[in-house]
């Protein structure tokens, strides 16, 4: 490598680097701070989710020639246009008053930045692979594994719930019903900004540096949990030992799989059917 090469290889690492730590700002000290000391803005999370979507894009375009680097594969990227988009259309169907509901404003900057990266994406298209069949695999399996884990993991969830939760909360059969839409709702509003930063950009940045791999599945676990610290005061149980346990699997998932798709899918799966699964083992008295 020349020296010419050498420092623009140099300054787009630190640039990757800046980029990421942007994200890691908006998701722990911004977005899981502010929660844990219940400073709630209505615009908290879409300045979080607008502005991780758009950095997350960002470093797909910067590292466009070396996505396998980074666990991202086309179909990862074809998650990402659509699912982002389609949790606004689901928040306005369940008529909820959130900022994110289509059709308000962040929500359709949300649109705007999913319609201006698939442009940029096909316009790219001859460096991109096509989908193939390994990751829609992978994709089923993360689904699977998040079932499973989220059914293991039930009877310790279900400790944290309430009796005030229960006698207030849903049918088991309008839990259930909920489900298949959630999990979609949860691949936008969850995945989309969660697995390509902590199992996709992270692990594979990490890897540059000469990490081992088991070291990077540590540390991406320790990160993920921390970024869920808002949880400690409601579930104490779920931040010591539930979303661990989560992070863990969700890693393995790419790290085997070398697709953030697999680990997609499970994380959609685990958030749809987490507390619904905690929920039902409460109602029927497993606890």
């Amino acid at each position: 490598m020349s020296e010419a090469q050498s420092a623009t290889h140099v300054k787009r690492q630190r640039i990757f680097w800046l980029v990421l730590t942007g994200l890691f700002i908006l998701r722990i000290p911004f977005f899981a701070g502010l929660d844990l000391f219940e400073i709630r803005w209505r615009w908290t999370e879409p300045i979080y989710e607008i502005g991780t979507l758009a950095l997350t894009m960002f470093l797909v375009w910067w590292s466009l020639d070396h996505l396998a680097d980074y666990n991202v594969d086309t179909l990862v990227l074809l998650i990402i246009i659509i699912f982002a988009p389609v949790q606004t259309l689901i928040l306005k169907y369940w008529g909820l008053e959130h900022p994110l509901a289509f059709p308000s404003i962040p929500s359709l900057i949300i649109w705007l930045l999913s319609v201006i990266f698939a442009a940029a994406m096909w316009r790219k298209r001859s460096k991109l692979a096509r989908v193939k069949l390994t990751s829609l695999a992978w994709f089923f399996i993360g689904g699977l594994a998040g079932l499973g884990i989220s059914v293991l993991l039930s009877y310790p969830f279900s400790l944290q719930i309430s009796a005030e939760e229960l006698s207030h909360g849903l049918s088991a059969k309008e839990t259930l019903a909920n489900i298949p839409l959630s999990f979609i709702y949860q691949i936008g509003y969850a995945a989309v900004p969660e697995e390509p930063l902590f199992r996709g950009f992270l692990w594979g940045g990490l890897e540059k540096s000469n990490w081992r791999g088991v070291w990077i599945w540590l540390f991406q676990a320790v990160l993920f949990t921390m970024a869920h610290i808002y949880t400690l005061p409601v579930y104490p149980l779920s931040f010591w030992v539930i979303i661990p346990v989560f992070s863990l699997v969700l890693g393995w998932l790419a790290w085997r799989s070398r697709t953030v798709a697999s680990s997609m899918a499970a994380h959609g799966i685990m958030n749809a059917t987490g507390y619904a699964f905690a929920y039902l083992a409460a109602l029927n008295g497993v606890r």
